[in-house]
């Protein structure tokens, strides 16, 4: 495993797709923003459209994937507008195609067929999913595996084969992970965790240290497996994550701990071995300024809600 592998593995995304768009004529479509750890995605499979969000306006493709990292809201509408400007608010057809919601909307001019789901992260979040803009944005080309997972969910999610769903929730994981791969591989993110990633040696520090949080890391320990100094180690990873490394090595810590307590795995004592605390009353302190509740009853909480929610 690498850094990448143990990031996706940490945050535990599960995917869906839930709606197959096709429009055409003028349209607009307000994408609401979405409660924390769901992240709205959507898929270019035909046509083109015009995202707007915060003010900033890009055209889209076949071909390419929108998601946004912390669920924000967004507008999705037709490239064409009629004559004053305006595109009117869908008034659409819904109909039930496989495993989606087909929705239709009529009109004169270029179609748009689209794919849209979410991601939900289950896993542990805070320090492992920060300093990302709101929206990555991925344009494929047929030599792109991206594009071939693509076609299969289209054909998957329109379908009703048996084992449909498993196969969509594998194909989504996927697609996950080759999103986040294409944005570090591309240069394009420079800051927050896949800024790390996209930087060899701060890639390894990522690396090491969500393989084994609890060791007793230093400033020392690890600049040296980045192999510089511990200035420029700290001045660099400060500069790409927006924290000092120690804030961040603290703060998987406990983000690893909190995961294992919402799932009900381990007692206090051991999560907080688990952060690489001596002092469960230290890991307790620590915890309780982060969460806003002591371990055991933040434990409790979460076993309650998955409790109702079953």
């Amino acid at each position: 495993m690498d850094g990448l592998d143990r990031l996706v593995h940490a945050i535990a995304p599960t995917g869906s797709v839930e709606l197959q768009c096709r429009f055409a004529g003028e349209w607009t479509l307000d994408h609401p923003p979405l409660p924390p750890n769901h992240l709205p995605y959507h898929v270019i499979l035909n046509g083109s459209a015009e995202l707007e969000i915060d003010g900033q306006t890009t055209v889209l493709a076949p071909g390419d994937v929108l998601l946004f990292p912390y669920g924000d809201a967004h507008i999705l509408r037709s490239v064409v507008a009629d004559a004053d400007g305006r595109r009117p608010v869908l008034e659409n057809r819904r109909s039930a195609k496989g495993r989606v919601t087909l929705i239709e909307h009529g009109g004169e001019g270029p179609a748009l067929d689209m794919l849209c789901g979410q991601f939900e992260l289950s896993g542990a979040t805070d320090a492992l999913w920060t300093g990302l803009p709101k929206v990555l944005h991925v344009r494929t080309d047929r030599r792109d595996a991206l594009l071939g997972l693509i076609q299969v969910l289209r054909d998957e999610a329109g379908g009703t084969l048996p084992g449909g769903s498993a196969v969509i929730e594998m194909v989504t994981g996927a697609m996950f992970t080759l999103i986040l791969r294409s944005m570090t591989a591309s240069g394009q993110l420079q800051l927050g965790i896949l800024g790390l990633l996209a930087h060899p040696r701060m890639a390894s520090v990522v690396d090491a240290v969500l393989k084994d949080p609890a060791q007793a890391w230093t400033l020392q320990s690890l600049a040296e497996l980045a192999h510089v100094s511990r200035a420029s180690f700290a001045r660099h990873f400060s500069e790409i994550s927006a924290m000092t490394p120690m804030e961040w090595v603290n703060g998987v810590r406990l983000a690893v701990a909190a995961q294992s307590l919402r799932a009900g795995s381990l007692s206090a004592g051991r999560a907080a071995e688990l952060a690489g605390y001596a002092s469960e009353a230290a890991f307790a302190r620590a915890f309780k300024t982060r969460y806003g509740t002591p371990p055991g009853a933040y434990g409790r909480m979460h076993a309650r809600d998955a409790s109702r929610a079953s």
